[in-house]
C-alpha cells in the first residue's frame, strides 16, 4: 500500500488574511519600483560617462510625468522598506556591549542617522552633478 502524501492546503488569498500578512506583502512589492528607479539611475550613469548627448536625453527624460510619479514612489517604498526593516533589525541582529544588549530603540535611532547621513551625501552629489 502506497502512503499518500501530506498536501497543505492553502487559500490563494492567503496574505490578505491579516495585517501582518498584507504588510508583508506591500514589504516585498516594493521591489519592484525600487527595481525601476535603479535601473533609471544606472542609465543615468551609462548616460554620463557616454556622451553630452547621452546625458541631455536622459535629463529630458527625468522631466516626464510618469517618471517623477515613479521616482516619488520609489523614494516612499524605500523609506517604507528602511521602517520596516531597521524595526526588525534588533531583532535579527542584537548587538551585545559588555553584559547588556543595545536597546531596540538605540539601534533603530543609529540606522536613521546612518541612513540620513547616506542621503545627504547622495543629494549633494546629484546636486552637483546637475
Amino acid at each position: 500500500m502506497a502512503r499518500k502524501p501530506y498536501v497543505a492546503k492553502q487559500s490563494d488569498n492567503w496574505y490578505l488574511q491579516t495585517p501582518f500578512y498584507k504588510k508583508y506583502m506591500l514589504r516585498e512589492l516594493t521591489c519592484i519600483p525600487v527595481m525601476l528607479a535603479a535601473l533609471n539611475f544606472f542609465w543615468c550613469i551609462a548616460a554620463l560617462a557616454s556622451s553630452p548627448e547621452a546625458w541631455a536625453t536622459w535629463v529630458s527624460f527625468q522631466r516626464n510625468p510618469i517618471v517623477v510619479v515613479l521616482n516619488i514612489v520609489a523614494i516612499i517604498a524605500a523609506i517604507f522598506n528602511s521602517v520596516e526593516w531597521f524595526k526588525a533589525m534588533p531583532k535579527a541582529m542584537p548587538i551585545q556591549v559588555g553584559e547588556k544588549f543595545v536597546e531596540d530603540k538605540k539601534m533603530i535611532a543609529g540606522s536613521w542617522v546612518a541612513f540620513a547621513v547616506v542621503a545627504l551625501i547622495v543629494f549633494f552629489v546629484i546636486k552637483a552633478l546637475m
